[in-house]
């Protein structure tokens, strides 16, 4: 089964548009690094509710704590916020050069028009704003876009027109796709089809809490893969009404044991399923380390290491990459499944409390459910196996990557 999975993934590696997406995501590498560190700085260490400030008090013994905590937040918002600007640049300027035409520069200029124009609609307060879940969430989309335009640029410097009509037709032709775009987007986000969409979604009850959970979790995974938002947040928030309800319980009955709802996005997906960000990112970082002979993936392990403690996986997403990653889609989904699994069983046999209580934001993945759990020992040591079992599911995979690099014989991939 690895010797075909390496078959198809290696045909797959060579294709021309996964060198472009490569590429692209080899770009953005660094601006969503830096991204990274900022958001975790900001969240974790430079809040009042950060798990860092909370533990050793820095809001009140540091130092400008205030204008520190905007700046991480300017470069956070320049970098991920906007990372779908940087992905349609970097997709189309990619796809130019994967053609060997000179004009990769332009079409990255074009590829950033394009995905603007696409991205500016009709707000909340009918205001034309950019539209921040595309800008920040819409990679996928940015991809597109880009490699579209590059396309388009190649083709017609394919059939070597000169003068102005090099650059304008294929601009037109661009432009009027990139509002055809915009108009069916806008369709899809009007008030209608948002109707029609909320009523065929299935809904959490008590009976289906622990599928619909499953599905949920397993569906935010895999959009994650994607480059697209999913349907659960990056960390808990404990307002939706079972969390409020969980932890009434808590608070009437002195203990999280039989909380009236056990399988909750926060009780499975965010406590257990979430170590170091979407698809237990941090047991990957800890098989590269063990397990991997690459020196690109041990850089890329080695900076990502500090984001990833905090929840934060934005660069081992782009940096290894996982993204549209074939080989590591499948422990990406795996070991967040075997999480909730394990999980739900030890409530069900009740050896566990639910996690309840809320956490300072930034909290490290293994802590979550500790804390939440208002500090259960067992829970701590449950959340450490589930890691150690994460890793061995991680190992294969990533010994299975490391012969496809081989393989392939990526000059960027050299062995130490």
């Amino acid at each position: 089964m690895m010797n075909r999975l390496l078959a198809i993934s290696t045909r797959f590696y060579k294709s021309r548009v996964t060198r472009i997406v490569r590429d692209t995501l080899s770009i953005l590498f660094p601006i969503m690094l830096l991204g990274s560190f900022a958001e975790v700085l900001k969240f974790a260490f430079l809040s009042p509710s950060g798990f860092i400030a909370t533990l050793f008090s820095v809001t009140k013994w540091l130092p400008f704590v205030h204008p520190l905590s905007q700046l991480a937040g300017v470069i956070s918002r320049c970098t991920i916020d906007m990372i779908g600007i940087y992905g349609a640049y970097g997709a189309a300027y990619s796809t130019v050069k994967e053609y060997g035409k000179k004009s990769a520069a332009v079409a990255g200029a074009v590829g950033i028009l394009s995905f603007l124009m696409i991205s500016y609609q009709t707000g909340s307060r009918g205001r034309l704003v950019f539209n921040p879940t595309l800008m920040g969430q819409g990679l996928l989309i940015a991809l597109i876009v880009g490699y579209v335009c590059g396309r388009v640029i190649v083709t017609f410097e394919r059939n070597q027109l000169s003068g102005p009509y090099q650059v304008i037709r294929p601009l037109l032709i661009i432009l009027l796709l990139s509002v055809l775009a915009n108009l069916f987007i806008s369709f899809l986000r009007s008030p209608q089809v948002q109707t029609f969409i909320f009523s065929i979604t299935p809904h959490p009850v008590q009976g289906n809490a622990f599928p619909y959970v499953i599905g949920m979790g397993l569906l935010t995974d895999l959009l994650s893969w994607l480059a697209i938002g999913g349907p659960y947040t990056a960390s808990p928030t404990f307002t939706d009404p079972p969390a409020l309800a969980n932890l009434n319980h808590a608070l009437k009955a002195g203990t999280a044991y039989n909380a009236p709802f056990k399988y909750t996005a926060t009780t499975l997906f965010h406590s257990f399923a979430n170590f170091g960000g979407n698809g237990v990112i941090l047991a990957l970082i800890i098989a590269i380390f063990i397990f991997s002979k690459r020196k690109k993936f041990l850089t890329v392990a080695r900076w990502s290491t500090f984001p990833a403690i905090f929840n934060n996986n934005y660069a081992m997403m782009l940096g290894v990459p996982i993204l549209y990653n074939p080989i590591l889609l499948i422990p990406f989904l795996l070991a967040p499944l075997v999480n909730m699994c394990v999980v739900a069983l030890f409530l069900a046999l009740n050896w566990i409390p639910a996690a309840v209580y809320p956490v300072p934001s930034g909290t490290p993945g293994p802590l979550i459910g500790f804390i939440g759990t208002n500090g259960n020992w067992l829970v701590l040591v449950l959340g450490i196996v589930l890691i150690a079992i994460d890793v061995l599911l991680y190992a294969p995979f990533v010994k299975l990557y490391d012969r496809l690099n081989e393989n392939a014989g990526d000059k960027h991939e050299t062995t130490d």
